[in-house]
């Protein structure tokens, strides 16, 4: 009952930040727009439809058509695309995730957190602190996969519970292979999840091992000896680094390395504690991305400041006299050292980490956003502070007044993490010309901005919110916006002159489109991709890549229609004469859909 009530305060919390989304949780979900929620929404809707039209929904040829793509190292969320076969309803199925997700996360890491802390009330803001901190909040409506992170603090706890370590050793022994089978689990769970999440677990797991293997609660620091060599490990690890960068060796994020700087800079989501200082902060040049998510570590001003305040306590804190619980200050340093592995402050790299040394290892520097580590030190700092903080001067008040503290500090805590009101997105916002063109023949459809992109390159421009409009509209798209896509997709792009050609005049509103495509150029691309329509929304309505469309596209019995500033240009009915023409059909609302074949051409006239 007691732990009942805890999540249910924790679903209360995510109701209230999330204001008023619960409203209608079927009809719309959070989005930034323009940004990358509508590809989550795509996710949910590509697995569930895969699934019930009897295919592969780790295979796709809805984007990049008609090859395809494959999406084992996207960021496909498929554990909610299979609540959404249950639900059968996409928007619910991401609003259901998402509080089960934030709720579960709490509840887990208020349990964690009752093995060392005694008073109820810290354990749930332990909880409350993992579950909605900073970084959650802010990614809440644009990286759905970051905030899937109910199982970390459950597998952390069984973790515990599985494993014994002896010091000297990697390899534990199994103490319960129930709790084993558990955190295997968990780790499937998080498979389907997202990639992030799921290497933090092993992230944490190697970490734990390594606090035995490399004997470290048994180093004397006050040895010289044991600082020197400090200093010798990381001297070497600088300028070992160093030179691999200047050497050109290839190297994965650590260009997105954070600045300690962000662990004092709300983020501009927040309600609160987004001043104009932040805000200017922010935006700046002092990071590689301004106004870039990806520089956010804030945790908050209350939790740091109760940690410097309770640090003569760690030695006497519960965490710190069980053996299990000794390693997590380590750990929790390491995932302090993972999001700065080069140690930037105040726009200036000052040491380069050991810990960069991942970000040279093939694969595993595929994980490339150092600061989304400060996920893992949002669950591991409060278990440090709140364990320490009852072990000194906290502990020593009587109980009620502990529980005045504890709620001036959960008031404290809500101001700092309260996040601003988030936008919705519903059916409502697709345009009407996306479901016009549903009832159009044809296999695809091509939307202006057209590109490819994934998580290192891109050309032309992927609009996200084609992610969204395909659910009505029912047509494939021959670009698209991936975590990973194969080179041969974008060279497809540099390969057939008419696409490129499209890139070009998107980007150069200016241009003209001369000299144009030859005849032969456009009909084979035609006969290719069977394209339904080609869309311009009203920024690019007489602009040079519409100038150009029309230039191309008119010898072959194209014709233009304008549904509500929208530019369509479809085929004619009847398929205009000369030799060099595509073939175009088109035919009324819900009526039976016709390839573009030179038969069907002839069939339908």
């Amino acid at each position: 009952m007691r732990n009942l009530l805890v999540w249910l305060g924790y679903v209360a919390v995510f109701v209230l930040f999330t204001w008023p989304l619960s409203q209608h949780p079927a009809t719309g979900f959070p989005v930034v727009p323009g940004h990358d929620s509508y590809q989550f929404y795509w996710n949910v809707w590509h697995f569930r439809h895969a699934l019930e039209a009897g295919t592969s929904p780790w295979y796709t040829t809805w984007l990049f058509y008609p090859e395809g793509s494959w999406l084992i190292m996207h960021a496909y969320i498929p554990i909610v695309g299979m609540l959404a076969v249950v639900v059968r309803n996409e928007m619910l199925a991401i609003n259901l995730a998402l509080l089960l997700s934030y709720s579960l996360s709490g509840l887990g890491a208020y349990l964690l957190a009752r093995r060392w802390v005694r008073l109820p009330l810290l354990c749930v803001l332990a909880g409350f602190i993992f579950a909605f901190s900073p970084y959650k909040m802010q990614r809440l409506p644009e990286h759905y996969n970051l905030v899937l992170t109910a199982t970390v603090p459950f597998y952390v706890l069984y973790f515990l519970r599985a494993f014994r370590f002896r010091v000297g050793s990697f390899l534990p022994e199994v103490v319960s292979w129930k709790a084993v089978a558990t955190c295997v689990g968990l780790g499937l769970i998080t498979l389907l999840s997202d990639y992030y999440v799921l290497f933090g677990l092993l992230y944490f797991s190697a970490f734990y091992a390594a606090w035995f293997g490399l004997r470290i609660g048994q180093i004397n620091w006050r040895s010289r000896r044991v600082w020197l060599g400090l200093v010798v490990l990381f001297t070497v690890s600088h300028i070992s680094i160093r030179l691999l960068r200047l050497a050109g060796v290839p190297e994965n994020g650590l260009w997105w390395a954070g600045d300690l700087v962000a662990y004092l800079l709300p983020p501009p989501t927040s309600r609160w504690l987004d001043f104009d200082w932040s805000h200017r902060l922010y935006n700046s040049s002092l990071f590689n991305a301004p106004g870039s998510l990806e520089i956010t570590l804030f945790v908050g001003y209350l939790l740091p400041l109760l940690v410097l305040l309770s640090w003569r306590y760690r030695i006497a804190s519960a965490l710190r006299q069980d053996a299990a619980g000794r390693p997590l200050m380590w750990v929790l340093l390491l995932f302090s050292m993972l999001t700065v592995p080069t140690l930037r402050l105040y726009g200036h790299e000052r040491l380069n980490l050991p810990t960069a040394f991942i970000h040279f290892v093939p694969f595993i520097n595929n994980i490339r956003c150092p600061t989304r580590w400060v996920l893992y030190i949002s669950l591991l700092l409060p278990l440090v502070c709140f364990s320490s903080l009852e072990a000194g001067w906290f502990g020593r008040w009587p109980r009620g007044l502990q529980y005045a503290a504890g709620l001036v500090l959960a008031v404290g805590l809500g101001v700092e993490f309260w996040p601003k009101p988030y936008v919705r997105a519903t059916a409502a916002d697709v345009p009407a010309v996306y479901r016009y063109v549903a009832n159009l023949p044809g296999e695809s459809l091509i939307s202006v901005p057209f590109g490819v992109q994934d998580g290192n390159r891109q050309i032309g421009l992927a609009d996200p919110e084609q992610f969204l409009y395909q659910r009505w509209h029912q047509k494939k798209l021959l670009g698209g916006y991936l975590s990973r896509v194969k080179p041969e997709r974008f060279a497809a792009v540099e390969d057939t002159p008419f696409l490129r050609a499209l890139t070009h005049y998107q980007a150069h509103s200016g241009s003209e489109p001369n000299p144009p495509l030859s005849q032969a150029q456009v009909t084979a691309f035609l006969q290719r991709y069977r394209p339904a329509a080609f869309v311009l929304p009203p920024a690019f309505r007489q602009q040079a890549v519409h100038r150009f469309l029309r230039q191309a596209l008119q010898p072959h019995g194209y014709q233009e229609k304008s549904i509500e500033g929208y530019v369509l240009l479809i085929p004619n009915l009847v398929r205009p004469a000369g030799p060099s023409a595509a073939a175009a059909v088109a035919a009324p609302a819900n009526s039976t859909r016709i390839r573009y074949t030179e038969g069907a051409a002839a069939r339908w006239r």
